[in-house]
């Protein structure tokens, strides 16, 4: 059964300029009329067309959109597809706690593990071959410590973390920039795949069918940083849309680290990125396993 509270929030989406604010502001009323069990299309008008001279819906109306989103639900739910609110109870807590938090979280596999020890691992699409080899070491170093992974499918080093988590029998959680009914690049469905059958996690802020833009790549960072307890940046330039990432875990006060490799392993760009991080951002500089261990286990015990 798809919760009532749910579908009365996607029908108030549907209102003219009803958007995330406005959901957000509706919410706690709208929990009181679902604990009163009140959440007829009449009710539901009546809290819409509040202080309106103008209707800004009608009742015929809003049972329509109500069918439309239990037809919605119930469809993605045949694809594996849930959704969840911010003022439900597996919203992951972590991603309450940014101030920019989207209304709506969809997800496909467990959420459940994203309220426990996670650690974003993220970087460039086109990493060194030592870079892609630490990320997957350290990934399925922490995986065997009972730390989850979260990055975003994409190539490079994020794939390469996902698959350290996998091959460590570990939790791992993909954030998309996208609805859940493509996985973006083609190339990686088969890992999606993987994410899933292991146990883990897809989730996105947006419904099936929205496609990936740009500014929705760089929206997506936020996420992942605050569904994490602390960041680790692979490899990156300034330019790249990791530093996105490592500003956000920074704002969102995040531990924040980087790898330092040796200059004969690292291109310059790296190097300049690396300095960008430890001297504005707060990044914490690790050049080896045990420094990802003490900076992510002995921090979190230190909590």
């Amino acid at each position: 059964m798809i919760p009532p509270f749910i579908l009365a929030m996607m029908s108030l989406n549907r209102v003219e300029r009803f958007g995330e604010r406005k959901m957000f502001y509706l919410a706690p009323r709208v929990i009181v009329m679902r604990d009163e069990d009140d959440l007829s299309p009449e009710s539901l008008v009546r809290l819409v067309n509040e202080g309106s001279i103008v209707p800004r819906c009608t009742v015929e109306e809003m049972r329509i959109w109500l069918d439309e989103s239990r037809s919605k639900c119930e469809h993605w739910r045949t694809d594996g597809i849930e959704v969840t609110t911010a003022f439900s109870d597996d919203y992951p807590d972590s991603l309450k706690e940014i101030r920019n938090h989207p209304f709506f979280l969809y997800y496909k596999g467990d959420i459940a593990p994203l309220s426990q020890t996670n650690v974003a691992i993220v970087g460039t699409r086109k990493p060194t071959d030592a870079g892609s080899k630490q990320a997957k070491a350290i990934a399925r170093h922490l995986v065997t410590r009972e730390v989850g992974i979260v990055s975003g499918l994409a190539l490079g080093c994020d794939t390469a973390g996902h698959e350290g988590a996998l091959d460590g029998g570990g939790y791992t959680c993909a954030v998309l920039a996208h609805g859940l009914d493509i996985v973006t690049p083609a190339a990686n469905r088969s890992l999606a795949e993987r994410i899933l059958e292991g146990g883990g996690a897809l989730v996105s802020e947006h419904p099936s069918g929205v496609p990936p833009t740009r500014r929705y790549y760089v929206m997506r960072n936020r996420i992942q940083s605050a569904l994490s307890t602390h960041v680790i940046v692979i490899e990156t330039t300034l330019n790249g849309g990791t530093m996105h990432t490592a500003r956000f875990a920074d704002e969102q006060d995040r531990s924040l680290g980087v790898l330092e490799f040796p200059e004969d392993q690292s291109e310059d760009d790296f190097r300049i990125a690396v300095t960008e991080i430890t001297s504005n951002l707060g990044g914490y500089p690790l050049g080896s396993l045990d420094d990802v261990t003490e900076f992510v286990i002995g921090m979190s015990e230190e909590e």
